[in-house]
């Protein structure tokens, strides 16, 4: 059930994460006036975009999307969204499964909801697919020898100090260790004997 969930949010983050994306790197161009350098995506043409217009860019089967500048920013578009989620995720066959589950999905999407018909271009329409592929691997690689900074360092990390005792992971409920009296929270005294016992617990780690 555990890896199902995997497959399922690597997919979904995936299904969101793209167009947004594919949209803020066409502003970002835009904003940054990099129309000087010859970098022209003509995604955004001065009115609402239609998500099943995205889409369509997404999946390389608008012909305008396959032209210069749109067509490295589709495929830089899936690299980046795939690195994002790869680090959510951190499961390589989620990943690989959700790079191509995402893309079944925005076909499924136009051509059920919209009544789209969806040609697809080989190798043109793959072009995205392999790419993410790649780089969401060697992505997935590095996340997961990287280890996660837990909640505690990252304060310390901002000058925030943490005492020991409240490091310590409580099982509860557990017992007083003066009188055995069940405790259900981690409370400076026993409601039983009046026993002071935050230290003993951090002690003993709620054993």
């Amino acid at each position: 059930m555990g890896k199902i969930i995997e497959y399922v949010k690597a997919t979904w983050f995936g299904f969101i994460t793209l167009p947004v994306l594919l949209v803020i790197i066409q502003f970002f161009v835009r904003e940054l006036y990099l129309m000087q350098y010859g970098i022209i995506i003509t995604l955004y043409k001065g009115h609402p975009i239609a998500i099943n217009y995205i889409v369509r860019w997404l999946l390389l089967i608008d012909k305008e999307a396959l032209q210069g500048s749109n067509l490295a920013a589709v495929i830089i578009t899936w690299i980046l969204g795939w690195i994002f989620v790869s680090d959510w995720v951190r499961d390589k066959k989620a990943i690989a499964s959700g790079i191509f589950l995402t893309y079944i999905a925005y076909i499924l999407y136009l051509s059920l909801y919209h009544g789209y018909p969806v040609t697809l271009y080989f190798p043109e329409s793959f072009y995205q697919l392999i790419a993410s592929l790649i780089f969401a691997t060697v992505a997935t690689q590095l996340s997961t020898k990287r280890r996660r900074i837990g909640f505690f360092e990252r304060l310390e990390k901002v000058g925030i100090k943490v005492p020991e005792k409240y490091k310590v992971s409580i099982n509860v409920p557990t017992k007083c260790p003066a009188c055995g009296a069940i405790l259900y929270s981690n409370p400076y005294y026993c409601w039983k004997c009046g026993e002071a016992i935050e230290d003993k617990l951090a002690t003993v780690g709620g054993s």
